[in-house]
């Protein structure tokens, strides 16, 4: 791997990776930062989580401190031997008023507002929460200062997110608008990206030039 001046590589490793379901994600209720536990299922599915890694080695586990991103991040930290790290800003985003409804609750109160979230989640603003384009720059942002701070990222970093965190994730280190979020998240439950420092650098100056 190329090294710059610094001695530090000049790209990341980095391994998303979608957390276990909760017992709302299940149902079909919208979880948003909700804190809750991994249903049964997904229990049973990460005792077993070595499968789902390929034989990857990862130096550190990054993820939000809600039971399901905790629990998820310790399963792969155990067959990996990374240290897992909570940073609280990379949670998912906040759904406010709607959090802990289902979809056909959401269409019965809001129909103007759920067929909006539907067909273009990132011109909707959620009452009493955050758009889009808001917890894209906080989970970006965050994974960005979290990234640059670790001493040692190779071989590679693992970031556990929740559905909705994982979708914006995927468009920030694909470049893809965050209008397509419903489309991009249907990727991988585990995918490897690689990541610049230049793009950590360009996302903490816009952040800053948007501040």
């Amino acid at each position: 791997m190329a090294e710059s001046i610094m001695g530090k590589p000049e790209h990341i490793n980095v391994l998303i990776i979608r957390s276990g379901q909760s017992e709302w994600d299940r149902t079909g209720r919208l979880a948003g930062q909700a804190d809750l536990p991994l249903c049964e299922q997904s229990k049973l599915e990460l005792q077993d989580a070595s499968s789902l890694l390929d034989g990857a080695e990862l130096s550190a586990i990054l993820h939000a401190g809600d039971q399901c991103s905790k629990s998820t991040a310790e399963a792969y930290a155990r067959v990996t031997g990374g240290k897992s790290k909570t940073i609280d800003a990379i949670a998912d985003i906040d759904l406010g008023l709607w959090e802990g409804l289902r979809w056909e609750d959401l269409e019965d109160k809001a129909p103007k507002a759920f067929r909006e979230w539907k067909e273009n989640p990132a011109n909707v603003s959620v009452p009493e929460g955050e758009s889009l384009n808001e917890a894209y720059s906080r989970i970006s942002l965050a994974l960005a200062k979290a990234i640059e701070k670790l001493r040692a990222p190779d071989p590679g970093v693992g970031v556990v997110l929740r559905p909705m965190a994982y979708g914006l994730v995927r468009c920030w280190l694909t470049g893809r608008p965050v209008s397509e979020l419903w489309e991009i998240m249907e990727g991988p439950s585990a995918e490897w990206h690689e990541l610049s420092r230049a793009q950590l650098k360009q996302t903490r100056e816009l952040s800053r030039v948007g501040s």
